[in-house]
């Protein structure tokens, strides 16, 4: 389960793999799943290529660490 460090509200998260030349490329977006008023909105959705979702530039920032 992935939280916000700003309102501690539930994100999703969705990761998309592409293939290419045999290296993989994972694309995410991460965003809240309810629209909420939070002091990191700014920063959503956070999108990127990461190779998991807590490698994302800026995940420091909204996710909390993973357990």
């Amino acid at each position: 389960m992935l939280l916000c460090r700003g309102c501690s509200g539930h994100l999703y998260a969705v990761c998309t793999t592409e293939r290419a030349g045999g290296n993989a490329a994972s694309q995410w977006e991460v965003d809240h799943e309810v629209p909420a008023l939070c002091p990191l909105s700014g920063l959503l959705p956070l999108t990127g290529t990461a190779a998991a979702v807590h490698d994302l530039p800026g995940a420091d920032e909204v996710l909390w660490p993973p357990d």
